[in-house]
């Protein structure tokens, strides 16, 4: 299995946690060491790396009343997967949020050692404009 192939699985794995908030399935896809790069502090080690990928989930996608997910075919070169993703979040009384960026996954063997997603300019002058105009909604 390459690591595109890993790499889907992981993703498939990672929605199936955020719909039933069992992150133990997504364990086998990270390196005991792995790095979550990210705000305010870097994640270090598989532990840590699920934590902050669940309490991303809890502190934003959870409060939204829907998000939808859309992800472009992955490119690989070497050890180092990227892909480019948009999700759509919805809140009554909102208007619809859409955030895009870019994931980069470098591989050790079959198993995720770094992580790093990078938001798109625009998606974060947005996200932050909505938040300054509907983030009271989040409650």
């Amino acid at each position: 299995m390459g690591i595109a192939d890993r790499y889907q699985a992981y993703a498939d794995a990672f929605e199936q946690s955020v719909e039933d908030d069992d992150w133990t399935r997504i364990e086998p896809f990270f390196s005991e060491g792995a790095v979550y790069e990210g705000a305010p502090a870097d994640a270090v080690g598989r532990e840590a790396v699920i934590t902050k990928l669940k309490g991303g989930l809890d502190g934003f996608d959870r409060k939204m009343d829907s998000r939808t997910p859309d992800f472009q075919q992955p490119e690989v070169k070497g050890d180092t997967l990227t892909m480019r993703w948009a999700v759509t979040y919805t809140k009554a009384g909102a208007p619809d949020l859409v955030i895009s960026g870019l994931e980069t996954a470098v591989f050790e063997g079959d198993r995720i050692a770094r992580l790093r997603d990078d938001f798109d300019p625009e998606a974060e002058k947005g996200m932050g404009e909505w938040m300054a105009a509907h983030g009271a909604k989040l409650q």
